[in-house]
């Protein structure tokens, strides 16, 4: 028995899947970005017994297209500026649709001999693009969590002094690894899942950029010298999440050759700046990375998922992920072919870099990177806007597209002038808390918020590469109308 449709069928519902997503491109911006519905609302929309007898697609198209995307938050608007979310791109949808088609397991090259050619291709394109080694190892992979997780999995097994992967850590003193206080939340998952205990993950302080304070790193490593821990990685950050900060990697790479250990960069985010020539020295020094990470699915626009993560001696990847069952050994092959179960932790793999090849094929690189310096030109417009303001404030520099700043309303707002720094602070904390419920419920635009030392902050991320300029002049507006109407009412 087949699943398949007819003919006929299939064209129609192909058909008609097409114009849903003009519709839904035709009319970006049009509604809310945010739907502000309770999980009982949606639970009430979609919950079901569980279907036995199947329903005619043509009728569940229409369910996608109107219940889905009104319960879905519209990341493809211009208006939404939460975490660091990319737009996607029309071109990638295409390619994305004909990918599930093929419907590809990228496990062994003869079983997806286009698939792994490709995702070299890409990779070795990207790297190109922001200026790391050619030659360096890579996969694809679902995002910077789990590319953060490969490749400290990589610098545990190569820079511990017991084979980790016979003997396992029982043997070793502990070993440790360093970020600044912004590093992200997936290096904490990472070093907990690999069993290197997150108490031997170091968190160092940062400078008044939020950058890593690197007197306060080499002194932590002398210290745990010592205490005979076993130092073993450093991670710089080209763009951190909270501020779009990146750290001095030229002297990280410096500290770690001093002192013989792995240097990892996280350049999740920030990572593609490297490809706009008047921003590409702020970024000097991932080239000497032992490893890095970089997603597409971010500032190239590529639909979710998409992550890279790169080992600059290849050898090293394989060397750490290769483990070949019977039941795969049995293929003819010549070595020529690359099988990327070799490379990672995932035998299970799709074909996401076809998106990516279609992305980069289509737009060009020059043409994405101008729209990467765009959105950093409207990240600076509008912490400008903010700094003119007398009811805004700037919290942290904007050396990216990451704006943080928090309303402080007018002079002689509520707030008694005469206040202790205390009370003020806390008036001002539960203010912007307050002003983030509202912009949830509003729903016109949509941002998160962060604490930028122990202030609440509004914080907005520009990687939308269909933003203008009076959009941002529309959330300003938003905001100060927002924040104005919570003010009056407490």
């Amino acid at each position: 028995m087949s699943l398949d449709f007819a003919p006929e069928q299939f064209q129609q519902l192909l058909y008609q899947a097409a114009d849903i997503l003009r519709y839904w491109y035709q009319n970006i911006g049009k509604e809310k970005t945010y739907p502000h519905a309770s999980p009982e609302t949606i639970q009430a929309v979609f919950d079901e017994p569980m279907p036995l007898i199947g329903q005619n697609p043509t009728e569940l198209l229409e369910i996608i297209a109107k219940q889905v995307f009104e319960y879905s938050n519209k990341n493809i608007y211009p208006h939404y500026y939460a975490y660091i979310t990319g737009g996607g791109n029309q071109a990638a949808i295409l390619a994305e649709m004909l990918s599930n088609g093929l419907n590809q397991n990228n496990l062994k090259w003869h079983s997806a001999p286009a698939n792994t050619e490709i995702e070299k291709i890409v990779l070795r394109w990207i790297a190109e693009m922001v200026g790391y080694p050619t030659e360096a190892g890579g996969v694809l992979t679902s995002g910077g969590t789990f590319a953060n997780f490969l490749a400290l999995a990589v610098a545990r097994k190569i820079k511990s002094a017991i084979d980790v992967a016979e003997e396992g850590l029982y043997a070793s003193s502990p070993l440790t690894i360093y970020v600044s206080e912004e590093g992200h939340s997936s290096i904490d998952k990472a070093i907990d899942m690999l069993g290197l205990g997150k108490k031997y993950l170091r968190k160092i302080p940062t400078n008044e950029h939020f950058e890593i304070d690197l007197s306060a790193l080499e002194q932590q490593i002398i210290a745990d010298k010592n205490k005979e821990c076993s130092p073993i990685c450093v991670i710089g950050i080209a763009g951190t999440t909270n501020t779009g900060a990146t750290d001095d990697l030229v002297a990280l790479s410096h500290i770690c050759q001093k002192y013989n250990l792995w240097f990892h960069v996280d350049a999740a985010y920030g990572g593609f700046v490297a490809s706009v020539a008047e921003y590409k020295n702020s970024l000097e020094g991932m080239e000497k990375a032992d490893s890095m990470i970089i997603d597409p699915h971010k500032w190239m626009y590529v639909p979710f998922e998409a992550a890279c993560v790169y080992i600059k001696n290849k050898t090293y990847l394989k060397d750490t992920f290769s483990l070949i069952p019977s039941y795969l050994r049995l293929d003819i092959g010549d070595d020529t072919r690359t099988d990327l179960m070799e490379y990672n932790l995932q035998l299970t793999k799709d074909f996401k870099a076809l998106k990516i090849w279609m992305t980069m094929k289509t737009y060009g690189v020059d043409r994405l990177a101008e729209a990467i310096r765009e959105d950093i030109k409207k990240a600076k417009y509008l912490a400008e806007k903010i700094e003119r303001s007398v009811d805004f404030e700037l919290l942290a520099p904007v050396p990216m597209s990451i704006v943080c700043f928090r309303y402080i309303g007018k002079p002689h707002t509520k707030v008694d002038l005469r206040s202790s720094n205390e009370h003020k602070e806390k008036f001002y904390n539960e203010l912007n808390q307050n002003i983030i419920k509202a912009i949830e419920k509003d729903g016109r635009v949509f941002l998160a918020g962060t604490q930028i030392k122990d202030k609440t902050a509004l914080r907005v991320c520009c990687v939308n590469h269909r933003r203008t300029y009076q959009d941002i002049d529309y959330l300003y507006d938003v905001l100060r109308e927002i924040a104005e109407k919570i003010l009056a009412n407490e």
